[in-house]
């Protein structure tokens, strides 16, 4: 959902060196137990390389704290940053685990990780173990995104055959978190492949409202209401489907749009769908990215004052002020636009935006 780096298409190493100064140096400021806030503060930011060089750092500080391990597993977890670590996160969790135990989030982050690195069976067994148990052992938010990886995964390996039970953990995964989008988004695409649309449609408009800059609702959408008959709706939805693809089917630098085409495209989607929080603060960074610093403020002023906490437009508007002031800061490295519909270990990121600004778990 963020912007893609610097417009001279760097390496992710290089921009890795960019940033790692100004992690080391928030860090030497804060003190030992202000590193935790202090990593949290750069993932609400999106600035999730940042957070990883900071959390490397935690970790080589405080080798046998169990929570410094999780922290920096969970930002490798993040869904919206496109350049994570799939493997670190799953050995940061496991080392977790190794020192405070099988505590329901350790085993819930290293399932997600598990799940990621295509180990399914690893994966069900974690998911399993927390919500097999009676009761079970995770709740809330937790136990719904842990179900709703579950059933995806018994989509994806067992078709047809996994549906009845893919739809009953979707079920237990919506009413253990009712204002959660990706279970309403996976649980009408169930419906779809059973042709009830209908069905498909109520779930879908209550996913778009918690999370409308979903790629893969505003693409069911356009389907159910075509296969409706609401062809003006189903339009709608193309041309904003359109336009997310165009953001993330890439994020090579042969592929991927430029600064000016991203810019354009970002300019349309925030007239298209203007509750797509995260789409217009991609749009404030891109701006930045640009010296386009008037621009870039007018946006965040505009989104701020939808969302007064989000914590990552201020910090653009900040960085806009000082360029624009003449003080030359390093200029951002947010991670590139995810998809905005979460993987099954999250709700997405339009849904954080919703929230204001997000944070590692």
């Amino acid at each position: 959902m963020a912007a893609r780096p610097l417009a001279t298409r760097c390496s992710p190493l290089r921009r890795l060196a960019l940033v790692a100064g100004c992690a080391l140096l928030l860090l030497a400021a804060a003190g030992r137990d202000d590193a935790v806030t202090a990593i949290k503060t750069l993932v609400e930011q999106r600035r999730f390389l940042e957070a990883a060089q900071a959390g490397e750092k935690l970790v080589k500080e405080r080798a046998e704290d169990a929570e410094a391990w999780l922290l920096l597993a969970q930002v490798h977890l993040s869904p919206d940053w496109a350049f994570r670590r799939d493997a670190r996160a799953a050995s940061a969790a496991t080392r977790a685990m190794k020192l405070a135990g099988r505590r329901p989030d350790i085993v819930a982050a290293l399932a997600f990780a598990r799940a990621r690195l295509t180990e399914y069976d690893d994966a069900l067994k974690l998911i399993g173990e927390l919500c097999d148990a009676t009761p079970p052992k995770a709740s809330g938010e937790l136990l719904s995104e842990l179900l709703v990886l579950r059933a995806e995964l018994r989509l994806k390996r067992e078709g047809a055959a996994g549906h009845a039970a893919a739809l009953a953990d979707l079920e237990r995964a919506i009413v253990a978190a009712p204002r959660a989008s990706q279970p309403r988004i996976l649980r009408a695409e169930a419906w779809m492949n059973v042709d009830r649309y209908a069905d498909a449609l109520e779930d879908l408009k209550v996913a778009i409202d918690r999370a409308p800059g979903s790629k893969a609702a505003h693409a069911l959408l356009r389907t159910a209401c075509s296969q409706l008959g609401q062809r003006e709706e189903a339009r709608r939805h193309y041309e904003i489907w359109k336009r997310l693809n165009r953001l993330t089917d890439s994020v090579a630098p042969t592929s991927a749009p430029d600064l000016l085409e991203r810019r354009d495209v970002l300019r349309e989607l925030a007239t298209l769908n203007p509750r797509d929080l995260d789409r217009r603060l991609e749009l404030a960074q891109t701006e930045l990215q640009l010296a386009d610093y008037d621009g870039a403020l007018a946006t965040c002023e505009a989104l701020l004052g939808v969302a007064p906490t989000f914590a990552a437009a201020r910090w653009i508007r900040e960085q806009a002020l000082l360029a624009k002031a003449g003080q030359r800061p390093p200029p951002p490295v947010p991670a590139p636009a995810s998809d905005g519909d979460g993987d099954g270990a999250g709700d997405g990121a339009s849904e954080s935006a919703s929230d204001h600004g997000g944070g590692a778990r």
